[in-house]
């Protein structure tokens, strides 16, 4: 176990019962996720709103396969591109609640792509990864065309264990494309599906699709990688909230861990103050500890 201690797993699996805000409210575990929809909705409104940036709608798939890239009037052809993969278990979440990190990054001088995927049970968890590596190449091919300086890739939740398949993609992701590739960032992840599988609250009725033979091939911490030196040159960022769950943070501090050992340029940072949600919400705030460190990953 991630958490010896834990005796509910059911709890230690939810991240909203870990925030330390809304403690005056009777249920601060359902105020969080309520609070957290309606605070990246209006992040997203406010980006063509009032903030003058431009969208274009694209898509990589059918379904929910759909790709938004922001930019605005200064971002320049060949401005380094900044991917965003949101989380919700697989089962949860969209594009309206994960646009968040865009203002200041293309203020930053970055293009952001925010990508969405067809969610569970409409699909397995192990199509929705097939699906995903279809969208890597689909954002590499993007990349290319449009001439792309440079790009980072960053994760959340559900879509930190998607963006993991980045690493064992080498019928996708060439030694040319992963040169390109400035970092890799994954935002309070989950690794190792063992112990969820089985979970009623995070699984229920097995929407996963989930079971002895696949959960090790859909669990990152437990691969091989062993296409290592082509990622010499791609730094990669695993971090965790302070009032995450123990599972959580231990996960994300066992799966840096596992990176190191293998050879990637791997680092595990704990980001005190910040819960699973707020997190996300204060990369719109140009001046939060969450948004500096994303734009500064450039400059290290």
């Amino acid at each position: 176990m991630y958490n010896p201690r834990c005796k509910d797993l059911d709890r230690d699996y939810f991240p909203s019962y870990h925030t330390t805000r809304f403690q005056d409210q009777p249920e601060p575990n359902l105020v969080v996720l309520e609070h957290f929809v309606r605070v990246t909705k209006q992040h997203g409104r406010e980006l063509t709103e009032k903030q003058g940036i431009s969208v274009d709608h694209l898509r990589y798939g059918e379904g929910r396969q759909l790709v938004d890239v922001f930019y605005n009037e200064k971002t320049t052809n060949q401005a380094p591109l900044f991917v965003f993969v949101h989380g919700g278990y697989w089962q949860e979440m969209d594009m309206s609640m994960s646009c968040s990190i865009v203002g200041p990054l293309v203020r930053r001088g970055y293009r952001v792509a925010v990508m969405d995927y067809n969610l569970c049970p409409q699909v397995t968890l192990e199509e929705l990864m097939t699906q995903f590596t279809h969208f890597l190449n689909w954002i590499f091919d993007y990349t290319e065309m449009t001439k792309v300086s440079a790009v980072t890739f960053a994760g959340h939740s559900a879509g930190a264990h998607l963006l993991a398949q980045i690493l064992m993609r080498q019928n996708v992701i060439t030694a040319q494309r992963s040169k390109m590739v400035w970092a890799l960032v994954f935002l309070c992840g989950v690794y190792d599906l063992r112990e969820l599988s089985n979970l009623e609250s995070v699984n229920p009725k097995n929407i996963l699709g989930l079971n002895e033979r696949n959960i090790e091939s859909v669990s990152p911490m437990l691969w091989e990688y062993t296409d290592v030196t082509v990622w010499n040159s791609t730094k990669i960022y695993v971090v965790a909230a302070e009032h995450d769950s123990p599972t959580f943070i231990e996960q994300s501090r066992h799966y840096a861990d596992v990176l190191r050992k293998k050879g990637y340029k791997a680092s595990f940072s704990l980001f005190k103050g910040y819960d699973h949600f707020d997190i996300i919400e204060e990369t719109a705030i140009d001046d939060s500890d969450v948004s500096r460190f994303l734009r500064n990953i450039e400059i290290e």
